[in-house]
Parts: structure tokens; C-alpha cells; sequence
């Protein structure tokens, strides 16, 4: 198992629908630059999904991606101004149209977590680790 390569990029979005599906795009370039293996690219895309998509319909401003990849671990961060804490739902029915995507992130993921930005602002962090 060899280890990824080093290497960071960060990009601000418009706070729309489509940011998700850019977000995917940037992470995936920056894991083929990284060599990171297909198989963690793919969740890590289903996450980072999930993440800008809270960011841009819970959040507000404009959502910021860093990707950091270092040779052992994967750290996705999105950035938006809004003070508002995100929290696992639990106890979602069955047929509601959302909801689950932190339960995702906390399922895929090996660590995860929200940090609290001054004066405002929140970020939410995923990471993944090598092997």
C-alpha cells in the first residue's frame, strides 16, 4: 500500500443546487492528483455531497471546500456563515424526502465533527483515513 501524495485546495462556491455536483468535481481531481484509490474517492464524493448540500440549504453565504490530503488521511471541510450547529437525526421516517445525510457521514467516515467559526460561521469536517 503506498501512501497518497500530499497536497491541499480550497474553492468557494455560490451558495445554488449545483455546488454539490462541482464540489464532487473538484474533490475527484484532487484525489486523482493525490492517488488515492477509487473505492475511498467514492465515499468520499457521497460525503462531500452531502456535507455542501446541508451548507447550501441550511447554511448561509457561500459554502467553502478544503480538501487536504496528506499521505495517511483525507480531510474534507465546507465552510458557510451560518451559526446554526448541524446534529444527527435519529429518528427520521421512512419515507421523508432527507434528513440522513449526516447519518451518512457518520456511518462512512472514520472521524467527523463541526467546529465554530468567529464571528460567525460554522465549518463541518469528514475524514478518511489510508488502509
Amino acid at each position: 500500500m503506498s501512501d497518497w501524495r500530499r497536497t491541499s485546495h480550497s474553492e468557494t462556491f455560490e451558495s445554488a443546487a449545483l455546488s454539490a455536483r462541482t464540489a464532487r468535481d473538484v474533490l475527484r481531481g484532487v484525489c486523482a492528483e493525490a492517488l488515492v484509490p477509487p473505492p475511498m474517492v467514492e465515499t468520499a464524493l457521497l460525503l462531500v455531497s452531502e456535507v455542501v448540500t446541508n451548507a447550501v440549504v441550511h447554511g448561509d453565504g457561500r459554502p467553502v471546500l478544503d480538501i487536504d490530503i496528506d499521505r495517511d488521511v483525507l480531510r474534507v471541510t465546507v465552510t458557510d456563515d451560518s451559526p446554526d450547529m448541524p446534529r444527527v437525526q435519529r429518528d427520521i421516517p421512512l419515507l421523508a424526502p432527507g434528513g440522513r445525510g449526516l447519518q451518512l457521514v457518520d456511518t462512512l467516515s472514520t472521524r467527523w465533527g463541526t467546529e465554530r467559526r468567529v464571528p460567525t460561521g460554522k465549518s463541518v469536517w469528514f475524514e478518511l483515513d489510508h488502509g
